[in-house]
């Protein structure tokens, strides 16, 4: 094996082959302890602050190994950029062969059998354009990952009629299957060294183990995780049962084509595939208008939701009868039939008033139909077990990952025993790149007069500041707020939602003035380098709504044991976000900015101690003349 230090060092293969690379000592360690790692296939969690480098630092020792590595990031676009910019940069430099795959899961690939279907499909020849253009692509791509092919949008109905799902999917029995996207794709996989996924493919391999039904993904001697904060939240995601109304509606038309195709003769298919349909309306209408999350149990006690879910169960037992008699006529049809067995088994869940205090029970009410969500509680368990039969190297990293210099939090969700870590500092120098402003603010965030003094705030560091902000905040309500009150700022404005998000920041990268306000998903993921960001204002301390489902049964089951929900679980979750927010930034060794977080209980409260000591080492002010003097003297420097 190659010495790490020939790789990072000055004048390493990567100086020679990246046009501004810098060594970076805390690089060059986590690589080392990473490919100590993989040599003894033990367990490392790793904290790298932004800019140590950490995506090369452990692509390069995986490579090196030889073994059968997953990467998992937390993201496709992540996965992408890995993929096509970081693994071919490094196949250069380390002039080491290597097979690479890129795999997604089965919603990103078109279908070919489920593409012939839509374009016969009656109730898509709206569609008619699109699927031809798909169509067309179909014979050219060689992936057939639909990010690739831009003609669909990313929101477009389309994208549930040209995939397959575990449930439609006809495995070797398509028509199709020597051309299959999917199937290829996991080919690749099995024979390359380096397989790029992400969370949700993981963890759906992690579910369908649990759950007794195989495996998505092949053995491998380790697993990297990037994003690796992203995981325990994504776990909970895929050990649940859901299921949608969307779902119930996809097996009712996929039944009455399938018996227009094989069965013809059982009319009775299409009668009670419609009434199903009907009485799923039905069941949506009962529990109310309004979006909300909200726990399912009190819904089902609301006057007549429990008889309209009977009414859908009982529809969804005729249908199966049906599909039962009419299975042995084709494959399709006899999926159709499995698939109802398995709606009916999990809406079980919901029809019991007997709750499993293991699970939590919840609704994702919207406008365009109805979730229901079975969530357990912890995912520790599960997650250990998983991990258990698997003993190869386990790699856990991201830039925000300890709570006040601790890991206890990350192990304990995913239940992690054993375990060595590390934690490397940003190589960045916070005490001269940046400032932490935190003004004076006489009310708490709960006071009706709040956000007026957030508005305010926003507009005097944004004159300081010359544009070049990002307002970070908590809810789309404060965001609004803050946006129709800055709306005739003489800076261009960006705000959340007006477009997509990727071109909202190439519209705040071009202008390089201009002020984004954004939520959640503007606090992570997000890089803009150089001067165009220089000031990132955050409204106030990220804790999470205690009106979420989840969130509120476990905060009330870690009560009823005695133990204290707030510091347990949401400071630490609110401490991870809001470094996430922070990162955004510093993104490189020239980039300097001004960070004001306004919430005044980082300084009233005893909690905001936790919260301060997760933080870079900034110089503080509660003067805004001092952001003047900092931008001040960052241009007579320049």
């Amino acid at each position: 094996m190659q010495d790490l230090k020939h790789v990072f060092n000055a004048g390493g293969l990567l100086s020679q082959h990246i046009e501004s690379y810098s060594p970076r000592q805390q690089q060059l360690e986590m690589a080392t302890k990473i490919e100590q790692t993989l040599n003894d296939a033990t367990v490392l969690v790793a904290e790298a602050g932004t800019g140590t480098g950490k995506t090369f630092a452990y692509l390069a020792p995986a490579i090196l190994s030889g073994q059968k590595i997953f990467i998992s990031t937390g993201t496709k676009n992540l996965q992408d950029q890995l993929f096509n910019k970081d693994l071919p940069i490094l196949r250069k430099a380390l002039a080491k062969p290597f097979r690479a795959a890129l795999l997604k899961g089965r919603s990103n690939y078109l279908c070919h059998y489920r593409l012939a279907q839509a374009q016969v499909d009656p109730l898509q020849k709206h569609h008619y354009i699109t699927l031809q253009k798909l169509s067309e692509w179909s014979g050219r791509t060689k992936t057939g990952d639909l990010s690739e092919s831009n003609v669909l949008e990313d929101s477009s109905s389309l994208w549930s009629k040209v995939t397959s799902t575990i449930d439609n999917c006809l495995g070797q029995e398509c028509p199709n299957y020597s051309e299959c996207f999917i199937s290829e794709a996991r080919k690749k996989a099995q024979e390359s060294d380096v397989v790029v996924i992400n969370h949700h493919l993981l963890m759906s391999d992690m579910a369908l183990k649990a759950s007794g039904q195989g495996e998505v993904l092949p053995s491998a001697d380790a697993y990297i995780i990037d994003e690796a904060h992203q995981l325990p939240e994504i776990a909970t995601q895929f050990l649940g049962n859901r299921i949608s109304s969307h779902q119930i509606q996809e097996l009712c038309r996929d039944s009455i084509r399938e018996m227009d195709q094989d069965a013809a003769d059982m009319r009775g298919i299409r009668d009670h595939a419609e009434k199903t349909e009907s009485a799923m309306r039905a069941l949506r209408l009962s529990v109310g208008e309004s979006d909300q999350r909200t726990p399912w149990m009190p819904l089902l006690e609301k006057l007549g939701v429990k008889e309209k879910l009977a009414g859908v169960m009982d529809c969804l037992h005729d249908l199966q009868e049906q599909l039962e008699i009419a299975a042995e006529r084709g494959k399709g049809l006899e999926q159709c039939h499995s698939r109802c067995g398995e709606i009916i088994n999990t809406l079980e869940l919901f029809d019991n008033t007997q709750q499993d205090d293991n699970i939590i029970l919840w609704a994702d009410v919207r406008t365009t139909g109805l979730i229901l969500h079975a969530t357990p509680h912890e995912v520790s368990q599960y997650f250990q077990q998983w991990m258990d039969e698997k003993p190869t190297a386990w790699i856990f990293t991201s830039a925000t990952l300890t709570v006040a210099g601790r890991f206890n939090n990350f192990k304990q969700q995913l239940g992690i025993s054993e375990a060595e870590t590390a934690i490397w500092l940003s190589p960045f120098d916070y005490e001269k790149q940046s400032l932490l402003y935190m003004p004076s603010i006489p009310v708490e965030p709960n006071n009706d007069a709040y956000l007026d003094h957030i508005i305010a705030i926003s507009e005097d560091v944004i004159a300081h500041s010359k544009g070049r902000t990002f307002l970070l905040f908590t809810s789309y309500r404060a965001l609004n707020i803050v946006a129709e009150a800055l709306k005739d700022s003489e800076y261009p404005l960006m705000v959340q939602g007006s477009a997509s998000k990727s071109s909202l920041l190439d519209e705040f990268r071009s202008h390089g003035n201009a002020v984004l306000l954004g939520t959640n998903s503007f606090w992570e993921g997000v890089d803009v380098r150089g001067e165009a960001l220089s000031c990132v204002l955050i409204d106030k301390i990220p804790f999470a709504s205690p009106g979420d489902p989840v969130l509120q049964a476990r905060i009330d089951a870690l009560r009823e044991r005695g133990g204290n929900p707030f510091s347990s679980i949401q400071i630490p979750a609110a401490v991870i976000q809001l470094k996430q927010g922070i990162g955004r930034l510093i993104r490189d060794n020239t980039d300097y900015g001004v960070l004001v977080l306004c919430d005044p209980r980082f300084l009233s409260k005893p909690y905001g101690k936790v919260f301060l000591q997760s933080l870079p080492a900034m110089p503080i002010t509660q003067n805004s003349d001092d952001i003047a003097d900092f931008f001040n003297n960052r241009l007579e420097v320049a």
